[in-house]
């Protein structure tokens, strides 16, 4: 596959990485709580959103993996997604903080999300079909790097518009123009993949792994029995459970408990993007060389250890130096998580795996935000959702601990008649 493909592909994370950090997770989640929401109950009210947006992603992913059926599937979706999600993101700047605005509000952050959440089951399918299995980690690791790393620029650039003094914050403008600064990222480095899709000559139409071979109940229970692989996908979702409530609630922790700024939550955020950043390309080496699972189980040992001591520590700067150490092992558990299917089933086995693997995340990916939510409301402390996410996180380690030591070996065997 030509190396403009693959940069096309891994751009996509950096295009996807700017609208999660600005509007889902540090700025606008923090607006809308803090400015937005009246009075008590907006992290609640955020966290009953992020739980019915995950049951539409579940339901439509597991959907959409039915019909991925040849590259101009792939293309169309994906370009639907960046669009719709991009409008609706855009639209927040007409957001202002009034509690009229708060159903509008949640209404178009679902939907740009849910529009970013499905397209990685078409784009995540593509990582098996561009690149050889013995550089997945490192490809897929360098994606999610580099996304982490727009991350931070895009944030660096949203600190800029809030603090530079240039436009006005009647009614928080200069925060509400972070929002259409995140959708334009989204648009604009999000295009190249789309690009590269209607490029692909006529003959890769045919191609194992375009073109979807159908879900029988049969070809479903081989591809979970291969390896065990049912154990990571059960694992792969209480660690996506967590994570999600931790990317739903970070900024708000933050702000809530520990007494954040905005200004300081977009520092908070751009030191942990870093962080982040800094453990993804390492890992997606040793990745390749020791294999993906002992990346998996070292990043959700330290995760774990780390959220101990924020359940714990009162003290600002505590918090902050381990949160940092907590993000250097995000990028790689999530990396290693990607590369292991790639490592681990033939290229027309991958769109089917792929589809099982962004179900097993999604399916029941409202639980994590659903167990904060209600966690919040019945203990009145915010805290608790820190103890939620590091027993979520627990489970998914127990799982994966039981898991085949072959599992994300590549099987040479298997890719042998393959061509790239």
């Amino acid at each position: 596959m030509p190396k403009g493909k693959v940069l096309a592909w891994i751009l996509y994370d950096w295009a996807t990485s700017g609208y999660g950090a600005i509007i889902g997770t540090f700025v606008f989640s923090v607006y809308f709580t803090q400015e937005v929401w009246d009075g008590d109950g907006g992290a609640e009210a955020w966290g009953i959103m992020v739980t019915l947006t995950s049951v539409f992603v579940g339901l439509v992913g597991a959907l959409l993996g039915l019909v991925l059926n040849g590259v101009k599937t792939h293309r169309f979706f994906l370009a639907l997604f960046i669009f719709v999600g991009g409008v609706s993101g855009a639209a927040l700047i007409l957001i202002k903080p009034e509690p009229s605005y708060a159903i509008p509000a949640l209404f178009l952050v679902g939907l740009g999300s849910f529009c970013i959440e499905t397209s990685f089951v078409p784009y995540n399918t593509l990582l098996r079909i561009f690149v050889p299995p013995e550089r997945a980690g490192r490809t897929s690791a360098l994606a999610w790097g580099l996304g982490y790393v727009g991350g931070v620029l895009c944030l660096l650039v949203a600190l800029v518009l809030i603090q530079s003094g240039f436009i006005p914050d009647d009614d928080l403008l200069n925060v509400r123009l972070t929002n259409p600064l995140a959708a334009a990222w989204l648009l604009i480095f999000g295009l190249p993949i789309v690009i590269a899709l209607y490029k692909l000559p006529k003959k890769s139409l045919d191609q194992p792994g375009y073109a979807s071979v159908g879900l029988s109940k049969e070809r479903i229970m081989r591809l979970l029995k291969y390896r065990g692989m049912w154990r990571f996908l059960l694992s792969r979702l209480f660690l996506a459970e967590g994570l999600t409530a931790l990317f739903t609630f970070g900024g708000i922790l933050a702000a809530s408990i520990f007494g954040f700024s905005t200004q300081e939550v977009l520092l908070f955020a751009i030191a942990l993007n870093i962080s982040a950043g800094v453990g993804a390309i390492p890992g997606g080496f040793l990745d390749d060389r020791f294999g993906p699972r002992i990346v998996i189980l070292i990043s959700l040992v330290c995760l774990i250890l780390s959220g101990i001591i924020i359940g714990v520590i009162e003290d600002k700067l505590t918090f902050w130096i381990v949160s940092i150490f907590l993000g250097m092992f995000i990028g790689p558990v999530q990396s290693a998580g990607r590369s292991l299917v790639a490592k681990s089933v033939q290229m027309d086995e991958a769109a089917q795996l792929y589809g099982l693997l962004g179900f097993s995340g999604r399916v029941v990916s409202f639980i994590g935000p659903l167990l904060v939510t209600l966690g919040i409301a019945i203990t009145g402390n915010n805290k608790t959702a820190v103890w939620i996410i590091v027993g979520l996180i627990t489970v998914s380690l127990f799982v994966m601990l039981s898991t085949p030591k072959s599992l994300g070996q590549i099987d040479k065997s298997k890719i042998s008649e393959e061509s790239f």
